[in-house]
Formats: structure tokens, C-alpha cells, sequence
């Protein structure tokens, strides 16, 4: 795989650091809007106007709702299958161990959450923008992690979900790969597939990564290449084979999925078009223009690799038979933002992308009452 040597690197030390200041600018100021959001959505109690928890005893309410609640049952009691019932294997451990610990220093499990979620998401961007500039030029590079920053379905990254640590986590793989610390890169796609089982997927752009290089490797770094190329399906089945002492079944995880309406099948995806409804129309549009920005991804550059493991992580929800969270899963497909980027490049369409999102932003998040993502 080429790597493109960074022009920031020939540039004044000021300017090399710039892009980075720029990004966490776009950060704090996406995550300040979404808490403000937030806040003014508790507050107006719209469109529920029978809930109304106080903003000063609960300000974090609402961004430790839905299935932020499914992930603190993990992290004080740990695993319980009920067969035929939401229970909850399906929510895989990472996040729960994190606010476990955090629990521990003295954190309450939301803002243990909130807080590893908002500053996991900067790293996130930083890692998204050095892995993009590895691999397509540095304006892209540097879109993609503005845009990201601002997505609307990145309320998401705020909230006590896993999706804020595995981006870091999807991203600081590719790094690390591409720049051969495989071990390292092994351990953060275990700790992806712990976050987000579409963690697995980093094996693709791993592997290629590996190939790329397996010529200039000893025989030890292609060992150690081998290992990180498995790493993702490796924790994968430790998880299962956790669950399997625990209660009882290695793919609690998925029989869990069930009674979400979740069946992974041939028929899936028609069963998913099938039964498509009222808000489930916003993940399958989510759906589609990932796929589309997919495709403009790859026609910009980003390697096949990357594109694969994108197709993947969108697609994967579809095979289970609803589109429901596909707009929150696809956040984790990298390409998705590089596709993004690589239209941004023309100034209108720069500019619309920037006015358009943080509206689309603020009407996602004022709607959360109504629906999870």
C-alpha cells in the first residue's frame, strides 16, 4: 500500500500544528453545541411534555438514555441471558469495564460515560485526520475529521454509547498498522471488537496493511503482523467464550439480538426493506448515503481495504433484518468521511456541507426523546 509522505511535514513548525488546533476546535465546539442542544431539549420537554427530570439534578439524563441504561445494568451487575427477552449480552463489554472503573475512582457511570465518550471522540478525529493523511492528501485528510466532528448523526459520539471509543479506537488501528507497530495495532482492534462487534472488520485494512509491507518485515514483525490481523476475530471469541461461562451460551451476544427484532439470515436485507416504518426511514436514508459516500470514497483515493471494511460495517446491521441503528453503526465506517471530504473539496459544496450539518445536528438531537439511535 503507497503512503503519500505528509506535506505538513515540510511546513514551520506553527503551521504543522495548526490542523490539529483546527480540529479540536471544530471538536469542542460541535460537542458544546450537542450539550447545549441537549440541555435546551430537557428543558422544553418537546415532544414529551409528561417527562420532566430537573436539568440541574440530572443535566446528563438524556445522554445516558436508551441504551446508555443497557450498558451501566453491564457495568454493576454484569451478564444475565433471558431467552425471549431484551437482556444483555447483546451490549458488548468495553464500555461497561470503563465505567466500572471509572465508578471506582468515585465517577457516577454517567458522566463516567458522557466523559469517556466526548474525549475518546477527539482522539477519534486527531487519529481519523493522521490515518486520512497516510493514505489521501491533507486537506481531505483534514475535512473528514471537520466533517466528522460536525456529522448529524454524531450526536452520538457525546452520548454514553460505545461509538465515541470505537472511532478512536477503528482509527488508531489504521495508524498503527500503517505504521507497523502491529502489536500495538492488535490491541486497539481487540479493544474496537470489544466496543462494537464491527470491530472484526479492522482485519481487512490490517491485512492489507501486512501484505504491503511483508516484504521489508523479519520474520518476527510478520509474526507480529499475523497477530494483529487476527487480533479483532481473537476477542471476538474470547467475549463468546466469556458469555459461554458466564450464561451458559458462546453466542449470547447474538441470541440476545433476537428480541430487538434481530435475525441474521440470507433474507435479511429484504426482511429490512420489508419492514421498513416511520423512523426507521432515517437510518435506512443514513444507510444509503453511506453506501454512495462509499463509492465516492474509493473513487478518490481510499484504498479497497477501507472501502471493504466500510461495506461491512454498514451492511452488517441490514443482514439481521431492520435498518434499525444502522445510522449509528455506519459512524464507523471511516471511508464514509473521506467520501464526504472528498466532495467538500469544492468551496460551495464545502460550505454547504458546513451550514447544512449543524442544523441537521440540532434536529437529530431534539428528537431524541422520541427515538434511539
Amino acid at each position: 500500500m503507497a503512503v503519500l509522505e505528509s506535506p505538513a511535514l515540510a511546513l514551520p513548525r506553527a503551521k504543522a500544528y495548526r490542523p490539529y488546533l483546527v480540529i479540536a476546535g471544530w471538536w469542542a465546539a460541535s460537542r458544546l453545541f450537542v450539550l447545549l442542544l441537549v440541555a435546551a431539549a430537557q428543558l422544553v420537554r418537546w415532544p414529551m411534555s409528561t417527562w420532566h427530570p430537573s436539568l440541574t439534578r440530572h443535566p446528563l439524563v438524556l445522554l445516558g438514555a436508551w441504551d446508555g441504561q443497557w450498558y451501566r445494568i453491564v457495568a454493576a451487575h454484569g451478564y444475565l441471558l433471558i431467552p425471549g427477552q431484551a437482556s444483555d449480552p447483546a451490549f458488548f463489554p468495553l464500555l461497561p469495564v470503563t465505567e466500572n472503573a471509572l465508578a471506582g475512582l468515585g465517577v457516577p457511570p454517567v458522566a463516567g460515560g458522557v466523559l469517556v465518550a466526548n474525549l475518546a471522540l477527539l482522539v477519534g478525529l486527531l487519529a481519523l485526520y493522521e490515518l486520512g493523511r497516510l493514505l489521501l492528501p491533507e486537506a481531505q485528510a483534514r475535512r473528514a475529521a471537520v466533517y466528522a466532528a460536525v456529522f448529524p448523526y454524531g450526536f452520538v459520539f457525546s452520548l454514553a454509547y460505545p461509538e465515541g471509543l470505537a472511532l478512536a479506537l477503528v482509527a488508531l488501528t489504521g495508524l498503527l498498522a500503517l505504521r507497523h507497530r502491529w502489536l500495538a495495532a492488535g490491541a486497539a482492534a481487540a479493544a474496537a471488537t470489544l466496543a462494537r462487534p464491527q470491530g472484526v472488520f479492522l482485519l481487512l485494512p490490517v491485512a492489507a496493511a501486512a501484505w504491503g509491507a511483508w516484504d521489508t518485515l523479519s520474520d518476527r514483525e510478520r509474526s507480529q503482523a499475523v497477530a494483529a490481523v487476527l487480533a479483532g476475530p481473537a476477542a471476538l471469541a474470547s467475549f463468546s467464550l466469556y458469555l459461554w461461562h458466564t450464561v451458559g451460551s458462546p453466542l449470547a451476544w447474538s441470541t440476545a439480538e433476537v428480541a430487538w427484532g434481530r435475525s441474521f439470515s440470507l433474507l435479511g436485507p429484504y426482511r429490512a426493506v420489508e419492514q421498513l416504518n416511520g423512523w426507521l426511514y432515517r437510518d435506512a436514508i443514513c444507510c444509503v448515503l453511506y453506501l454512495a459516500l462509499l463509492v465516492v470514497g474509493r473513487r478518490s483515493g481510499v484504498p479497497w481495504a477501507w472501502v471493504l471494511c466500510g461495506l461491512a460495517m454498514v451492511l452488517l446491521p441490514i443482514a439481521s433484518g431492520t435498518f434499525t441503528s444502522d445510522g449509528r453503526f455506519g459512524l464507523l465506517a471511516l471511508p464514509v468521511f473521506w467520501g464526504l471530504a472528498a466532495l467538500g473539496r469544492h468551496r460551495v459544496a464545502d460550505r454547504l456541507i458546513l451550514a447544512l450539518s449543524p442544523m441537521l445536528l440540532a434536529l437529530a438531537v431534539l428528537t431524541l426523546h422520541s427515538r434511539y439511535p
